[in-house]
């Protein structure tokens, strides 16, 4: 098979061709493919040529399933360059809040936009799809945005200028599409992924998945299985519910904060018993209580047309307790749990069917930088390690990145002191002092970035210093991204597993040193716990490596490459937290991280005169 005409370049970096290869092979034999390649190799261009050169022998379609919103943004640039090469058909799809045009001029929170967009249509109030079928310009701009993948705004542009909806454009698209670039969302939830499959738009045993960034499924499956309701959020959705003259609702709302509290307090234990909690509403309240007032909240129609027309506020946490009691009521098997004034939904083994979801499907290609070891990774996600194939693709000689474990360090949380902030903080200080080029610091909370922030910009002067904030919209995101690229020696503080430290693309120089501060270990809720013990009982004994410390290294490790943007990128990378030192987390390392490691503890000098003896020539690594 030659790949030269399905490749978005002229030429192969070194280890593409033969990512592109396996992909295909992997495609041509069915199964589950897991792929492994560092951050900057590549992935994204070698394996849409493997992937599309079979889809298109064997006439399939394939759907592109990504994390985040921004990596999508990453595939669709690659295939707008693929295709001037090679003529194909694509469409990518976000959500429908992402695409209205309707909302522009009225906030509406993302929690209420599938309410609100639902009214409008059904009842005629939104001119962009209702001019859908009236222009013969619709038919037009989706063939365009086929033909060469549109950026988001473009086709913003292009559907505001003929008055159509964006997201019929797109769903449109997508039914003619050879390659389909989708969120999670529309490939692996339930409630969401009719939209792509059960309109016709793709068949499952005739198309080849690939899921990008695959270490972050089980985390997606666990949050869209799970749901948390607070005796606060259903007070406030009582006084939404007054404020929308929905006086019914208001008053079985203070009957449900009652019965809420009375569980609450009552029962001893993180856990409750779903169905003893379902089976006290029917004897109190009546058999089909529970699920009346769960679709009545979720519909919110009594309050529908004030909310339009009048400009009231629209439902936010009615909605919110409407969705929990949907799912409280319903037999999945869910472990309900509890904290504080805090209830909580959890699917113990989130990841039970992606096995057989992932079978329907002629193929699988799942794709990553941090899968080992391969079979704790199949594992976690529900796959039999037996059953999958893997494939690492090789990187050196392609990057020169030093590592280095200081082990003076930790952000355990018994150990977080001033004094450990401190010198924490003058570690950092010494890599930003002696790296001329941009630095990126990633942190495993935001609390703990802040903290860091204020400590380190008190110590370094003369340098542009930007931090990421929790709820970035995108606009503001990217704000955030042209802020540190308006200098050379720029900044960057992020959070690990945020919208930075994976699939952001810091090319070139723009960052010479990573300092990764601490591990981020979920904290130990009620709700990690019903996962904990289902895994025990499944004589699963691994269980924290899996949904604790492997989690948190990957995210690490994701944050740690994202300067390696290029073949022969040099850089420096520094762990401050003793357990990197570990040999858990050593084997845990990538290979490109610990091909060229130090562990110790090093002082700020020490640290400051081997990072500017690194950029100057390559010296001998640091005293342990």
């Amino acid at each position: 098979m030659e790949f030269g005409d399905r490749f978005a370049y002229e030429t192969f970096r070194p280890g593409q061709r033969e990512l592109a290869e396996r992909v295909y092979r992997g495609c041509t034999e069915g199964g589950i493919l897991i792929t492994e390649a560092m951050s900057g190799f590549g992935k994204t261009s070698a394996v849409l040529t493997g992937v599309l050169s079979a889809a298109e022998e064997a006439d399939y379609k394939i759907v592109y399933a990504c994390r985040t919103k921004r990596q999508i943004n990453r595939v669709v640039e690659e295939i707008a360059r693929l295709q001037v090469r090679h003529p194909f058909k694509a469409a990518s799809m976000l959500s429908k809040y992402d695409y209205c045009l309707l909302r522009r001029h009225r906030a509406i929170p993302p929690e209420s936009f599938g309410w609100y967009c639902t009214f409008n249509t059904s009842n005629s109030l939104c001119s962009y799809f209702m001019n859908v079928p009236l222009t013969k310009a619709f038919g037009l701009l989706v063939q365009s945005t086929l033909e060469k993948a549109p950026r988001h705004h473009e086709l913003m542009r292009g559907a505001e200028a003929i008055h159509v909806c964006p997201y019929e454009v797109t769903r449109l698209a997508m039914v003619q599409a050879r390659l389909i670039v989708v969120p999670y969302q529309y490939a692996f939830d339930p409630r969401a992924m009719s939209m792509l499959f059960d309109n016709g738009s793709v068949e499952r045993k005739r198309a080849i998945i690939v899921v990008d960034e695959a270490h972050n499924l089980r985390d997606f499956y666990r949050g869209a299985g799970s749901a948390t309701l607070s005796l606060d959020q259903v007070r406030g959705a009582s006084r939404e519910a007054r404020a929308l003259l929905m006086e019914e609702a208001a008053k079985s709302l203070s009957a449900l904060e009652s019965s809420l509290e009375e569980i609450i307090t009552a029962t001893h234990g993180w856990r409750l018993d779903k169905g003893a909690v379902v089976e006290k509403f029917r004897s109190d309240r009546g058999t089909a209580w529970l699920q009346n007032l769960a679709f009545e909240l979720s519909a919110s129609s009594g309050a529908a047309w004030g909310s339009v027309m009048f400009e009231r506020r629209l439902p936010s946490l009615i909605l919110r307790v409407g969705e929990f009691l949907s799912k409280l009521s319903s037999s999945s098997p869910s472990v309900l749990v509890k904290w504080d004034n805090y209830l909580g939904l959890v699917d113990p083994d989130p990841v039970r069917t992606t096995s057989d979801y992932l079978g329907e499907f002629g193929s699988a290609i799942l794709v990553s930088a941090t899968v080992s070891p391969s079979s704790v990774f199949a594992r976690s996600i529900g796959l039999d390690p037996a059953e999958v194939r893997t494939y690492q693709a090789s990187t050196a000689p392609t990057v020169s990145v030093r590592t280095a474990v200081d082990t003076g360090t930790s952000t355990r949380y018994r150990l977080r002191t001033p004094e450990m902030y401190s010198k924490i903080a003058n570690r950092i200080a010494a890599v930003i002092g002696s790296t001329t080029s941009g630095v990126g610091v990633f942190a495993p909370s935001y609390s703990m970035l802040g903290a860091i922030f204020e400590m380190v910009s008190k110590r370094v002067g003369g340098r542009n210093m930007v931090s990421e904030s929790p709820g970035l919209s995108n606009d503001q995101a990217t704000d955030v991204f042209d802020s540190f690229r308006s200098a050379d020696d720029s900044v960057l503080f992020a959070v690990q597993g945020g919208r930075f430290s994976e699939g952001e693309d810091f090319e070139g120089g723009a960052m010479g040193s990573i300092v990764v501060v601490g591990l981020g270990l979920p904290p130990p809720t009620p709700m990690m716990h019903a996962e904990y013990a289902f895994l025990k009982r499944a004589g699963n004994q691994d269980s924290f490596l899996m949904l604790s410390r492997l989690p948190a290294m990957r995210k690490a490790f994701q944050a740690a490459g994202r300067h390696v943007r290029s073949p022969g990128k040099k850089g420096l990378v520094f762990f401050l937290d003793e357990r990197f030192g570990s040999s858990t987390a050593i084997d845990l390392m990538p290979t490109w991280l610990r091909s060229d490691l130090t562990i110790g503890d090093f002082s700020p000098g020490t640290i400051e005169a081997f990072s500017r003896g690194f950029w100057d020539t390559q010296t001998p690594p640091l005293p342990s």
